[in-house]
């Protein structure tokens, strides 16, 4: 019994100074990390009108920085000006002093032991446009124990450097990456690399395949408008559905003939994205075909009929017929749901 309590008010001893521990490690951390940002702080003060200057005007020395604290400073204030006064001869200006004072502090920061020192300096790297560090990216990428964050980040940058080799890089990439992480990545590419990737087609896989489809909408690539036109002819419904959602962004008119086939699709997406389209170019000539997918089993597609019809000319007046005369209950209700929002917005 003895010995049990023994033991007992050890390990409570033992536990109790791993706690203390843990807890003066704590302290002194946010301790150091105050006076850390102060620091930081400070030198944005004496930063910041020397810096105005040199970006404005052009004609200003600045000094270069000298410690950490300075470096960051440096960095943070300049990515913030770049933002707020974006115009291409700023950006230069800025590209051309990180050149000068970030460059080696940046690349000892890609080999940090912190993943939060590494992405920063990835972000840093980013926004100032410092292609001069293009070797450094490229061995980082080649890393084993890369992390997926900084893998999607570094192809955000191959793609904004214009990175010869970014084609193979995304051939090689694994199943974390999403839809929205390809978006991002062919955001950043210029017309001739998009171009390629779009000729390129049917070599990459389902899913930039769709980001790509999705982005020439978003991004309003009216040069792949015969590309979208082709895969509305494709067997497969998905293409034909992302095909027409872009085409919707972009508002290109199809011919009636073309629309009714995918008004009149089985598959109820495709219907939806065909009225989305009737609703950004407004044919008159398909009115008739859309009052009839008011009555449609599925609610979204009704609502989006409702939408078209409502965009037409004499969009109030079509949807008051309906409300009064249509033979389906669900029909006169969404019609009068976007009368009311009609007379709103009128």
């Amino acid at each position: 019994m003895f010995n049990e309590l023994v033991l007992f008010a050890i390990i409570v001893v033992a536990l109790f100074t791993v706690l203390f521990a843990i807890f003066l490690y704590l302290v002194v951390r946010k301790r150091k990390d105050g006076k850390w940002k102060r620091e930081v702080e400070t030198y944005k003060q004496l930063y910041e009108p020397v810096l105005f200057r040199y970006l404005a005007y052009g004609d200003e020395q600045v000094p270069a920085p000298s410690s950490s604290a300075q470096h960051v400073a440096m960095m943070e204030l300049l990515d913030h000006f770049m933002r707020v006064l974006a115009n291409g001869e700023i950006k230069e200006r800025a590209t051309t002093l990180a050149e000068m004072y970030f460059v080696d502090y940046l690349r000892a920061q890609l080999a940090h032991r912190r993943l939060g020192r590494r992405m920063n300096a990835l972000f840093f790297i980013e926004d100032f446009y410092l292609c001069s560090l293009i070797h450094e990216l490229e061995a980082m990428y080649e890393q084993k124990q890369l992390t997926t964050m900084e893998k999607r980040q570094l192809l955000k940058m191959f793609a904004l450097f214009q990175h010869p080799h970014v084609y193979e890089y995304m051939k090689q990439t694994d199943e974390s990456f999403t839809q929205f992480d390809y978006r991002l990545i062919l955001s950043r590419m210029d017309d001739h690399m998009f171009t390629k990737m779009v000729d390129h087609f049917f070599d990459w896989n389902e899913k930039i395949q769709y980001a790509l489809i999705d982005m020439i909408g978003v991004m309003q690539k009216l040069a792949h408008v015969s590309f979208l036109r082709t895969l509305l002819r494709h067997e497969q419904s998905e293409y034909r559905i992302r095909a027409l959602k872009a085409l919707a962004e972009i508002a290109f008119p199809l011919d009636s003939a073309q629309l009714r086939i995918h008004l009149h699709s089985p598959v109820w997406q495709e219907r939806l994205m065909g009225l989305r389209l009737c609703a950004r170019i407004r044919q008159y000539e398909l009115v008739e075909t859309i009052k009839e997918l008011v009555k449609d089993r599925v609610f979204s597609v009704r609502s989006q009929a409702a939408e078209a019809l409502l965009r037409m000319p004499n969009g109030l007046a079509i949807l008051e017929q309906i409300a009064q005369t249509s033979d389906d209950r669900y029909a006169r209700d969404m019609a009068l749901e976007w009368l009311e929002r009609g007379r709103e917005n009128d």
